[in-house]
């Protein structure tokens, strides 16, 4: 099967820096929402243990202390999905009521930032299950600095307690003014990470639907829920490849022109291209070598001669149907391929090769007119 060249010199009308700004734009538009996440509570109670056991090495190793004092305050790691706000320096009998004071004047800057990107949306509540109590100051933030209707409450090292001091404890709790609902036995990873996955789940539904999918990403529990939130973007691809389309056939109806004009539909698709990448989460630096050469053999001029091979008895006049239906096709082998390429990112597979050749391609266009078929009967 004879492959084509996908990596014809760049039309002179084509400006990659003009393009990548747009590409930037639409990341912005499509990008996920990042989850801020606060963890509280005293020293050595297995905060940072327990983020990672969910969230993976946004939380550095180095951050898993041996319960020795750190400064006052809030130590922040992010990545492009999740932010956590973890504690410091909450000693037993030692400066709780500063660190209350420390606590709330936190909690209250971040809520009243104007953006609600900025908000804290996930409370966690960290208290060491073996050997420990629920102290004073335990309910006192939990109960009047937090909202112990959204607060979860994490019983840590749950696999060294035994079944009659987890009942005290939930108990306590339970007094204090706890839901039952809201509280959990964990352990860390090294511990089987038991409760994490409920946890997990309690925490999505608890997330405003805007950052579920950031929260989905990041956490690293369950591989298969990852998959099946990339899958669940198929349908806001298609919306962009639908809209793209039409756009292209308005284009092509308006006006008929020669296939060596393809240019005229470029600046649509590329739009639609970056749109696809935003949706998928493919960063320029990961775009550019893995697709960027299909932009370039799809682009002006260039593009005749090869589609003209790609495509026997497309003709050499593009109009309101092969304007959108190449748009369609173009669209949907490349939702396809970066479905493809981010699900085997999760399962730690080799990515996909690129591949495009006059057989896929011609398969490819028939799903185009199919669609295009569809849409013109769902407009009618």
């Amino acid at each position: 099967m004879e492959e084509q060249n996908m990596s014809q010199n760049t039309p002179p009308a084509f400006d990659e820096n003009k393009f990548r700004q747009q590409f930037e734009e639409e990341r912005k538009k499509y990008a996920v929402k990042k989850v801020n996440i606060l963890l509280c509570g005293y020293t050595g109670s297995g905060k940072s243990s327990l983020a990672r056991a969910i969230l993976g090495d946004v939380v550095p190793e180095s951050a898993i202390g041996t319960g020795a004092p750190k400064t006052m305050g809030y130590e922040k790691y992010e990545n492009d999905l999740v932010c956590i706000w973890d504690s410091k320096g909450l000693e037993t009998g030692e400066t709780e009521e500063e660190f209350m004071q420390a606590t709330q004047d936190f909690i209250r800057k971040q809520q009243e930032n104007p953006n609600v990107d900025n908000h804290i949306h996930l409370f966690w509540y960290t208290i060491q299950g073996p050997g420990a109590r629920v102290t004073d100051c335990d309910k006192h933030l939990m109960t009047k600095i937090f909202n112990p209707n959204h607060i979860f409450v994490l019983l840590t090292k749950a696999d060294a307690m035994r079944g009659p001091q987890k009942q005290a404890m939930k108990d306590e709790l339970i007094k204090a003014g706890i839901r039952e609902s809201r509280i959990f036995f964990t352990t860390d990873a090294q511990g089987g990470a038991l409760g994490c996955k409920e946890l997990m789940e309690a925490s999505l539904k608890e997330l405003p639907e805007a950052y579920r999918d950031a929260f989905i990403q990041a956490q690293i529990l369950d591989v298969e829920k990852k998959i099946q939130a990339v899958k669940a973007k198929a349908g806001k691809a298609r919306a962009i490849i639908a809209t793209a389309a039409s756009a292209a056939a308005a284009a092509g109806g308006l006006n008929p022109f020669p296939l060596s004009d393809a240019a005229l539909i470029t600046p649509i698709q590329l739009t639609m291209l970056a749109s696809l990448a935003a949706v998928y989460g493919f960063a320029w630096e990961k775009f550019k070598p893995a697709i960027f050469p299909f932009i370039l053999q799809s682009a002006g001029k260039a593009a005749a001669t090869s589609l003209l091979k790609l495509i026997p008895g497309l003709g050499h006049i593009v109009n309101a149907g092969v304007a959108a239906s190449l748009t369609w096709g173009v669209g949907l082998f490349m939702k396809n391929y970066m479905e493809k390429c981010t699900i085997n990112r999760i399962e730690g597979k080799t990515e996909p090769e690129f591949v495009l050749n006059s057989e896929i391609f011609q398969e490819y266009l028939e799903m185009g007119k199919k669609e295009r078929q569809i849409q013109q009967e769902n407009q009618g």
